[in-house]
């Protein structure tokens, strides 16, 4: 250890990795979301690293937003609320110049009042490509215009996102000629703000999540699995980007296991073998990372149906050798490589109601009080469903704890009331069949 010590390791070393230590240290505790804007900057082109920091970000409650076309900067920024900000720079679909354009017009001429006043100051220098770009990275969503509302008709039959452009490049045309003209700026002359359609229906939170992912690396309005967060928590036993450890493992030890995974389906293919055997490859996709799965015969026949393109499914399946050997073999020292095999698949929305027997609330005695009660009535009575509900009530001094079995509600545990529960302070339990 000594000979050790005295040249691969020495004091210099050690005190520059301590004195980095507490460095890093001391910014992450007294500016947490400055730090992680750095870091977020720094691994812009690592999205792995980038997901554990946004997973940091996630864990100590520091909003990351979606890029805002008057508050970005070039990179990740800080505002006002302590949220990180998506740089411009970080969206894909146009380069440096149209970012540096954008904040030197900005910084020059102010913020940008509205959609109108944007393509006014900025046609001719953002193309549609880097328009539609910003647009469904969320750039303009401040504004309060729906980004579906882009895509619906104007009075004239054409698309509102194209009429917007086409507006912008005739007020750049207008004002260029104006100022050459002899009768100067004359209002009645100048091209009319074209009318915003009205919403027609919902958004879609899936195509609206694909876009952000595709053009920002990272889903960041919301994720397509949040929904599904309490069933992900209570009825899965490892994250997808875990299973090929957990098979090496079983492999390792030569013994079999059970997994249960959720995820989102991101891309499906059909194939055949070259024996003419009908085959699939499905990767699904979780909030950790994702997962290639072939299915080959039957298992290809009676799961298929479950891998369409942005399913939200769940898995059940048996981590065991990939084919089973012949005595023979084995006595021959051969053995089988371990994989992960599918034996179930159901839809994920489908799994409370598949596998919950109960549900269980935790609440002591100092939380009670006139206001609470009436919300946790209130919020039960919203939440009506087939769920047996129980509650512990636990005194800290006399140590007593009580067991309600209600007669009166049964609950339907979804994520919204998971929320309010999490909100109002209510540790809950899953009773599972």
């Amino acid at each position: 250890w000594e000979k050790f010590a005295s040249y691969a390791f020495n004091k210099s070393h050690a005190t520059c990795y301590a004195w980095g230590s507490y460095q890093t240290g001391w910014l992450k505790a007294h500016y947490p979301a400055e730090f992680q804007a750095a870091n977020l900057t720094k691994n812009l082109s690592n999205m792995d690293e980038i997901k554990k920091i946004m997973d940091d970000c996630k864990k100590n409650g520091i909003k990351v937003l979606n890029p805002d076309i008057n508050e970005s900067d070039a990179r990740f920024t800080v505002n006002q609320n302590g949220e990180i900000r998506f740089g411009l720079g970080g969206i894909k679909g146009f380069g440096d110049n149209i970012v540096r354009a954008i904040l030197a017009e900005r910084e020059e001429n102010g913020q940008f009042a509205d959609i109108f006043d944007f393509v006014e100051r900025m046609s001719g220098i953002v193309n549609r490509k880097a328009f539609e770009s910003l647009l469904h990275a969320g750039a303009f969503d401040n504004f309060g215009i729906c980004r579906k509302q882009f895509m619906l008709p104007c009075k004239n039959g054409d698309i509102f996102l194209d009429t917007l452009l086409r507006y912008g490049e005739l007020y750049k045309k207008d004002s260029m000629d104006s100022s050459i003209s002899l009768f100067g700026e004359i209002e009645e002359l100048k091209p009319e703000r074209p009318e915003i359609p009205a919403m027609v229906g919902d958004e879609d939170i899936l195509e609206r999540l694909r876009f952000e992912k595709e053009l920002v690396g990272m889903y960041l309005s919301s994720h397509p699995l949040d929904q599904y967060a309490f069933e992900i928590e209570n009825f899965t036993t490892c994250p997808v980007s875990d299973l090929d450890a957990l098979v090496a493992d079983c492999e390792a030890k030569k013994a079999k296991q059970k997994a249960y995974i959720a995820g989102f389906v991101t891309s499906t293919q059909q194939m055949t073998t070259k024996t003419g055997r009908p085959w699939s490859k499905t990767v699904i996709e979780d909030y950790n990372g994702s997962y290639e799965l072939a299915l080959f015969g039957k298992d290809h026949e009676a799961f298929m149906s479950y891998m369409q393109l942005h399913s939200a499914i769940f898995i059940e399946g048996d981590i065991e050798e990939k084919y089973f050997l012949k005595p023979e073999e084995k006595a021959q020292g051969k053995t089988s490589p371990y994989a992960f095999r599918v034996k179930k698949i159901m839809l994920l929305g489908n799994v409370t109601d598949t596998f919950i027997k109960g549900f269980s609330i935790s609440i002591s005695t100092p939380m009670l009080s006139p206001e609470f009660r009436e919300r946790l009535v209130k919020m039960i009575k919203s939440n009506k469903g087939t769920v047996p509900l129980t509650m512990f009530l636990f005194d800290p001094e006399k140590k007593w704890n009580i067991e309600f079995l209600s007669r009166k509600f049964r609950v339907a545990v979804t994520a919204p009331f998971i929320e309010e529960l999490t909100s109002m302070g209510i540790k809950y339990s899953v009773i599972k069949k």
